[in-house]
């Protein structure tokens, strides 16, 4: 069980420095939106309709 826990615990860890590493600002310009434009979190979903 022990074992179990530092493994969550490394993967948490590491999963957060990668996070951290690919953080990347995309501009918005007049794209639609919903929510003030101050957010602190800006989500961008990308579709491909094929």
């Amino acid at each position: 069980m022990k074992r179990i826990l530092i493994c969550i615990v490394f993967l948490l860890f590491s999963g957060i420095a990668l996070a951290e590493q690919k953080r990347v600002d995309v501009p918005v310009g007049d794209s639609p939106s919903t929510g003030p434009a101050d957010a602190p979190v800006t989500i961008i979903e990308f579709i491909d309709f094929q």
